[in-house]
């Protein structure tokens, strides 16, 4: 018989990287029997505790409207854990913001199991553009959103908008591998081309049964242009009452799954996919070079690949 309990906290973090996977990889770890993940999969509590507010992005209020802030909120996510052993969530900021979300997490947390997926920092940073037409915040080209960065992250703007920024990926992997004894880092082109064999990886590493297959047959959170329908547009701009809703929907048992298979279902019918300009490109490869290869030392596993 499945027993509540009562003042559980996670025993693991999904730390990041933002548009790296790990919303589908969040949604398949909620698949095992053995595993919780909160209803709000980016709570964004501990982020919320050190940044500023509000957030002066377009469509930011979005992320407002969704964001934990209390402790006591927090708490309520994971007020339906039964008997699973491995309770998370996955709040991909707090790779990017290290050097304040750590000693948050240490001190409510202790020395959980960490969880980091790394892509390409390149197409991680084309990602996230897209993501941000895909929500009608974007207006710019991405070079001309490159050159924003600053100007943005110096009128706090969301940390997503910091297209390249976030994937200076080698100093926020060493704070967490100092901070915490047990950190698993997992590469997108690892989970690309084996998502079971991902996927039971971190069954293994969270220790409940790796045997369990997930279904694997849906993405969640793609990213594209949407076409330029007015009433499409207005469905699918970002906004601080969808972001309530969502989170509304969401606290009170409404399955987060559902909601993305109902988002997901719209978005593939109306989005179309663009690439990034082969120049650009090669500008970001000589950007990152010095990190990837700091990166590649760190991990000790070759990323040559995501210089070529």
């Amino acid at each position: 018989m499945a027993v509540r309990r009562s003042n559980i906290l996670p025993n693991f973090l999904i730390v990041g990287a933002a548009k790296c996977g790990t919303s589908s990889i969040a949604t398949y770890l909620n698949q095992h029997p053995d595993v919780y993940l909160s209803p709000i999969k980016e709570p964004k509590f501990i982020s919320s505790q050190f940044i500023r507010s509000p957030l002066r992005g377009r469509g930011d209020d979005f992320i407002e409207g969704y964001s934990v802030k209390t402790f006591q909120e927090y708490r309520r996510l994971f007020r339906n854990v039964r008997n699973e052993s491995a309770v998370g969530e996955a709040s991909v900021e707090n790779l990017y913001y290290y050097r304040q979300a750590i000693p948050l997490i240490r001190k409510l947390f202790g020395d959980v199991r960490i969880i980091i997926v790394l892509r390409n920092p390149i197409d991680r940073a084309f990602s996230a553009y897209k993501n941000m037409l895909r929500d009608m915040r974007e207006d710019l080209s991405f070079e001309e959103g490159l050159k924003q960065e600053e100007r943005r992250r110096q009128e706090n703007w969301e940390f997503l908008w910091s297209y390249t920024d976030v994937g200076f990926y080698s100093k926020q992997v060493e704070a967490y591998l100092t901070s915490f004894s047990r950190v698993k880092i997992c590469l997108f082109d690892d989970f690309v081309k084996d998502g079971v064999g991902f996927m039971q990886d971190l069954f293994r590493f969270l220790d409940v049964d790796p045997a369990f297959t997930p279904n694997l047959e849906y993405r969640v959170n793609t990213s594209g242009v949407p076409v330029r329908n007015v009433l499409i547009r207005l469905l699918f701009r970002a906004s601080g009452l969808k972001g309530s809703v969502y989170k509304f929907l969401a606290m009170n048992g409404f399955p987060e799954e559902m909601i993305f298979l109902i988002v997901e279902y719209f978005r593939r019918m109306i989005m179309t996919n663009i690439k990034i300009k082969p120049e650009t490109r090669a500008y970001l490869k000589e950007l990152y070079r010095e990190d990837i290869l700091a990166l590649q030392g760190l991990l000790e596993r070759p990323l040559y690949i995501w210089l070529k």
